[in-house]
């Protein structure tokens, strides 16, 4: 395995941890159990916005460090490294999601028991695209930055330490 291929695979398993941080700091919203049924009062329902917008934070988190880190890593300046990193990314997110899903609770509609006045919190979901397309965007502009901003390859044509003959009088 070379170079390149460990750091997209590294890319692709930092799903795993980032689906643990989205489960940590992602608060859904919570359903009020009442004599009609479970209702989503509006100020419970800002759980909703929370959630995905946590998710896509960690995205684009997780995407500017890993951009990083492969150009810096692999020092690789090829199109296939692009191509690779944007689909690490994308599988990234669609770990991280899968594992926050099946770590977060459970439908409210499989809550059984409930008394009025009881809380139930809502499952994480994703229910736009956009946030899984930011992980893989965040990805490609910090490796394209901190491919462009990079000197490798570049060497000067004077030396740092040593007078140029154009500069002495």
């Amino acid at each position: 395995m070379n170079r390149v291929s460990g750091s997209l695979l590294a890319v692709v398993a930092s799903g795993i941890p980032a689906g643990f941080v989205w489960w940590g700091l992602g608060r859904p919203a919570q359903w009020l159990a009442t004599e009609r049924g479970l209702v989503l009062t509006e100020e419970n329902a800002t759980g909703r916005f929370q959630v995905v917008a946590v998710f896509t934070v960690v995205g684009v988190v997780l995407g500017l460090v890993a951009g990083v880190a492969v150009q810096r890593f692999t020092r690789s300046a090829q199109w296939q490294t692009v191509v690779g990193l944007a689909a690490a990314a994308s599988a990234a997110s669609l770990l991280c999601w899968r594992l926050g899903v099946w770590l977060g609770p459970s439908s409210p509609r499989d809550a059984t028991g409930l008394e009025v006045g009881d809380v139930v919190r809502d499952q994480f979901a994703v229910d736009t695209i956009v946030p899984f397309l930011l992980w893989p965007l965040a990805a490609v502009l910090s490796y394209t930055i901190t491919l462009y901003l990079s000197s490798d390859g570049v060497e000067d044509d004077e030396p740092d330490d040593e007078v140029s003959e154009r500069s002495a009088p």
